[in-house]
Parts: structure tokens; C-alpha cells; sequence
């Protein structure tokens, strides 16, 4: 019942005390009040609703409604109050309203907090939903919203969004690459970097009505991945650039590009996730079909605003790629924010910037102890152990004790890892030379080695389907496993029996390559070692001499040292060139003369 048989109301408003200013407090309280369900707010709202006192959080609940909610604010810190709700005299909804009013309610609530439970006892999604918390963009900027403050628009629908914004988008084809852009001015497009032509070089460009124009790359950012182009002749409408600092985990999406060379694509999608760092850059997370030559189209919002431009998708995953918020894009291009938007920009950055932190440091850990890559399936030879490990001075040969365990079965190999190269070494045959730059700015590559060894499985006796798991060390020494499945194991088997001569021949000459590089590089140290003495010993005399002149010149008696001097400087000469002399009939590389 509304109300009471003397007509007094027993509803009642849950009402805040004082404003939440703490972001992550504010959303994680805004989070745990929209699984409540109806009545509660809407997270959004919520979390809007959470930055003003005195404000009702829900209005005219009954009273059992309202004590779970605010045991939810007591549960966060948060003081709230409940007091009587004033509404004018009407008559009570009929009984079948009631009932039907009454039953969802009661399914939501029971339903959040079966959630609520769930999720506490699952330890995989408390910390996937605790780095959820991490990354969020800031929604507000701990200002109080106007009381009147008028309702979102209702998004458009991706048709109408597709015919919106089509007509200023254009498809990029330079040198056998294909990608996709936007018009940011009549004749200025916005694209990725690495689709376009070198600058003063010049590239075609489609539009949807059919016209073919050429494209000139202006600026560019390697680093960010982003680049203007200017289209004479293209007249095109500009797109509206959004706040991307807006966007909620599940609102719509619109994204426009070629994908496989199918010009002018429209595909819908939500927001995955805002704020996912990646080399230190912090990307909307997209769940949509991107494809190579969506790169660099307009990522739109419900509105058809740009928030962001297509970049990467995420490899050995369906439907998901990253997109670069538009902010980032002002190096390039003029882009006026709000000061509301500008100060959410700023904690989203400094967010990303402390994710960046987080990662960094796990990868220096994970690199102290011997880290294992995936297996490689090498033809002819087997199965390809990689292993990355840290060293304080440059190694040589490092022996490994390594398990593989399947089926409660574990097998004992051991490992020698002899061929080690620098991770910037190794990183170089990457195509992702942006990924090798973020590391070497870093200081992440310095002292991190990659080396590669064949896992002699033929010793060992395993089941014959599934998967087994490969580890350094033994028992709990390194928790950390890879999966090798049990078919490459007997494949490589198979290769051991058909021709173990070839293989031992192979790792004969793989040993004495080592050796012949070694000895390589001991004669290069030589080399190096007496060409760096002779130029030490020669500006060594060089330098007395110069400064026996000047204390000629300023009267001092210094006749007899310096013909001393430069009896040396000749002397010093005469070894350097006959150093260069022989080194020459060595046919000594002159890198080894550096």
C-alpha cells in the first residue's frame, strides 16, 4: 500500500547527506546501487546523482527498498538519510497494479543479490571486475549538475548514424595498404599513420559519391599512430567531434571503414571498455567487427559524433579492437573540449599513466625469473622451447631443469639454452616496431635476453591426446606454464625416430657455430681493445703537447719536454698506423676498428 487508512504517505525518499567527491568511491558506490535493479537508478545516473547533496537518490520507494539501499551507502562509507515522501492526494493503484508493480521488483533485487554473491566467490572475476574499477574514465567533475539539467538525447539508430556520417568519411589506398578516414575539414582528413603515404608522396583517394582524388600526408605522429591528409577538391562535410570522456561500458557504437577492401562498411557496436592502456596509451576497448582496412575510420557515438579513430584490432580475439580517443588527435588537428571534459581527460590519463606504471613493473618481475614463451613447431627438427630471462652481464650457455606434465604424468628434461641475443635484438623482426620503441623508452629491453633450444621429448613417455604443460624448474620453483598439446609432442617424436643422425648432426653444427662465433667475438674485443689503447695512448700525448704551448707561450721553461713529447706523439702515430696497416691485411671489418 501507498498509503496509510488515515492517508498519510509510507513512502518515502532515500536522501544523500553530502556529495561523494572520491571517483573510484563514486563509482564503485553508483555500481553497487544499480544492482539493485528498479527501483535504483541506473548507473549512470547514479553515479551523476552521487556528486549533490540533498538530493534524492530515489524518490517514493517503500520503506524495505530503501533500508537495503542504505545499507549499501553504510556498506561504502556513505551517510544518507530517509525521509517522508510528499506527494498529493491520489487514490491507491487497483490490486492487480499493485502485484504487477510489485513482482519485478522483487525478481531484480533477488537477482542482483545472487549476482552479488557470485561474484564474490569467483576469484577470476572479482579481479577482472576490480581492474574494471581501475581503468574507468571519470564521469563527472565533482561539480553539482544543474537541477534542471535536461535529458540525454535518445541515440540515433546505426542507420540513421550511417547516413549521418558516411558521406564525410573516405577510403585511403597507398602503396598496396588500404585504410579509411574522416573528414575533420572540408578538404583535411584524420587517418591512422601507418596507412598512409610517405609525405610528398601521393596516394588515392575514394569518396563515397564515386570521386577519386588525390591524397597528400600533412602531419603525422608515429608514436600515437596518427596522421592528417589534405584532399583538394574534396568539399566534404567535416564530422562533429564528441566527448569521449561520455562513454559507458555498453553504449552503442557506429564504425565506418573498408575492411578487406569493402568500402564504406557500417558496423555497430558497444563500448568494451574506456581507458585501456596499451604502450602507454589509454584506448576505447570496441566489441565490433574490425578488420585490416577499418584502420583509421571514425569510431561515432549514439549521437554520430567522432570519439575516436580505429586503430588496432586485438589479435587471436573476435570482435574486439582499440580505437584512440579523439583527444589525443589535437597534435594534429584543432579541438576545443569543455573544461568539464577537459578535467575528465586529464584523470583518465592520469589513470592509463598509472596502469602503464603497473605493467611496466610486472614485466621487470616476470623477467627476473626465466619466463617462457609459446612453443614453436620447427620442420624437421621439432619442438622449439624460447625462454626470456634477465641477466646482469651478457650469458653464454645456461642449462634449464624443465617438466612437461600431462595426465598426472611428468616428465624431466634438461634444457641448455646457448644462444642468447638481446630482447631489442630479437623484437627487431616484429612488424610492431612501435611496440619495440615503447619498450626500448622504457628501459624494459636493457639486460633481457631471448634464447631458443629443442626439447628432446623423445625421452619422454606421455598420454597421447590433450595437452601437456611446460614449465622452468620443478616442482613450485615457477608457477608460470605454457600449454604444448600432446599431438606436436608425438609429431616431434615421430621426427626423432625418422632421422635422429640429422638432427644430432644439426646440433653438432649448431655447437660449433657457437664456438666459431665465439671465438669471433673474442677477436673483435682484441681488435677493438688495440685500436681503442693506441688513440687513448696518441690524445693522451696529443693533449700534453697542446698544453706544454700554451705554458710556452706564458714564459714557463718546458723546452726540454716538450721535444720529449713530441718524440712520443710520432712514436704513438707510427703504432697507430701500423695497427691500421696490418688490420688491413687482416681484412679486419672496420666495425672491430671502432
Amino acid at each position: 500500500m501507498a498509503r496509510c487508512v488515515c492517508g498519510s504517505s509510507l513512502l518515502v525518499d532515500v536522501v544523500l547527506k553530502q556529495a561523494v567527491e572520491d571517483e573510484r568511491q563514486r563509482f564503485a558506490l553508483a555500481r553497487a546501487i544499480a544492482l539493485l535493479g528498479a527501483p535504483a537508478p541506473a548507473f549512470s545516473e547514479a553515479r551523476k546523482a552521487l556528486t549533490t547533496p540533498d538530493l534524492p537518490i530515489v524518490r517514493g520507494v517503500f520503506r524495505a527498498f530503501a533500508e537495503k539501499l542504505l545499507a549499501v551507502f553504510s556498506a561504502h562509507g556513505v551517510s544518507a538519510a530517509l525521509r517522508p515522501t510528499e506527494v498529493p492526494a491520489t487514490a491507491a493503484p487497483p490490486s492487480s497494479a499493485r502485484r504487477l508493480r510489485g513482482v519485478p521488483i522483487a525478481a531484480l533485487v533477488l537477482g542482483g543479490v545472487i549476482a552479488g554473491i557470485w561474484m564474490a566467490r569467483s576469484p577470476k572475476l572479482a579481479s577482472a571486475t576490480s581492474a574494471v574499477t581501475d581503468l574507468v574514465p571519470g564521469g563527472g567533475t565533482g561539480e553539482a549538475p544543474e537541477a534542471a539539467k535536461p535529458a540525454a538525447p535518445a541515440p540515433l539508430s546505426t542507420k540513421e548514424i550511417g547516413r549521418l556520417a558516411s558521406p564525410s568519411t573516405l577510403s585511403l589506398r597507398c602503396e598496396g595498404k588500404t585504410g579509411s578516414g574522416f573528414f575533420v575539414e572540408p578538404e583535411l582528413a584524420l587517418t591512422n599513420e601507418h596507412v598512409v603515404c610517405p609525405p610528398g608522396k601521393m596516394m588515392t583517394v575514394v569518396l563515397p559519391d564515386g570521386r577519386q582524388l588525390l591524397g597528400e600526408t600533412l602531419k603525422r605522429d608515429a608514436e600515437l599512430d596518427i596522421a592528417t591528409v589534405r584532399v583538394v577538391g574534396a568539399n566534404a562535410r567535416p564530422l562533429k567531434l564528441g566527448d569521449v570522456t561520455q562513454l559507458e561500458p555498453g553504449d552503442p557504437l557506429v564504425i565506418i571503414g573498408s575492411p578487406k577492401g569493402l568500402d564504406f562498411t557500417v558496423h555497430e557496436g558497444k563500448v568494451g571498455f574506456v581507458g585501456r592502456q596499451y604502450l602507454g596509451t589509454g584506448y576505447v576497448q570496441v566489441n565490433a567487427s574490425v578488420n585490416p582496412g577499418n584502420s583509421g575510420g571514425p569510431l561515432l557515438n549514439g549521437q554520430g559524433e567522432v570519439v575516436g579513430i580505429v586503430s588496432l584490432k586485438i589479435e587471436n580475439a573476435d570482435g574486439l579492437g582499440l580505437a584512440l580517443p579523439i583527444p589525443y588527435a589535437s597534435k594534429l588537428i584543432s579541438f576545443s573540449p569543455t573544461p568539464e571534459a577537459s578535467a575528465r581527460w586529464e584523470e583518465q590519463l592520469k589513470r592509463v599513466a598509472r596502469d602503464e606504471e603497473r605493467e611496466m613493473a610486472r614485466f621487470k618481475q616476470d623477467t627476473g625469473q626465466p619466463a617462457l614463451l609459446p612453443v614453436r613447431n620447427l620442420e624437421g627438427l621439432g619442438l622449439i622451447a624460447l625462454l626470456v630471462e634477465r641477466f646482469d652481464a651478457p650469458p653464454t650457455s645456461v642449462k634449464r631443469r624443465m617438466e612437461l606434465e600431462a595426465g598426472g604424468t611428468t616428465c624431466t628434461l634438461d634444457v641448455e639454452f646457448d644462444d642468447w641475443r638481446p630482447l631489442s635484438e630479437a623484437m627487431n623482426q616484429e612488424k610492431d616496431s612501435r611496440r619495440l620503441r615503447w619498450f626500448i623508452s622504457r628501459g624494459l629491453t636493457s639486460g633481457v635476453y631471448l634464447s631458443g633450444a629443442r626439447l628432446p621429448v623423445e625421452t619422454c613417455s606421455l598420454p597421447s591426446t590433450g595437452s601437456a604443460w611446460l614449465k622452468v624448474g620443478q616442482g613450485g620453483e615457477n608457477p608460470e606454464r605454457v600449454e604444448v598439446p600432446l599431438q606436436d609432442i608425438q609429431a616431434a617424436r615421430d621426427i626423432w625416430n625418422r632421422n635422429p643422425a640429422g638432427i644430432k648432426r644439426w646440433e653438432q653444427n649448431r655447437w660449433r657455430q657457437r664456438q666459431e662465433n665465439a671465438r669471433t667475438r673474442e677477436e673483435a674485443e682484441r681488435w677493438r681493445s688495440s685500436f681503442s689503447k693506441a688513440r687513448a695512448r696518441l690524445a693522451r700525448f696529443e693533449a700534453e703537447r697542446d698544453q706544454l704551448k700554451l705554458e710556452a707561450a706564458s714564459g714557463k721553461q718546458v723546452s726540454q719536454r716538450q721535444r720529449e713529447v713530441d718524440s712520443e706523439v710520432r712514436l704513438a702515430s707510427e703504432q697507430l698506423a701500423d695497427l691500421e696497416k696490418h688490420a688491413t691485411q687482416q681484412n679486419v671489418p672496420s666495425a672491430w676498428r671502432q
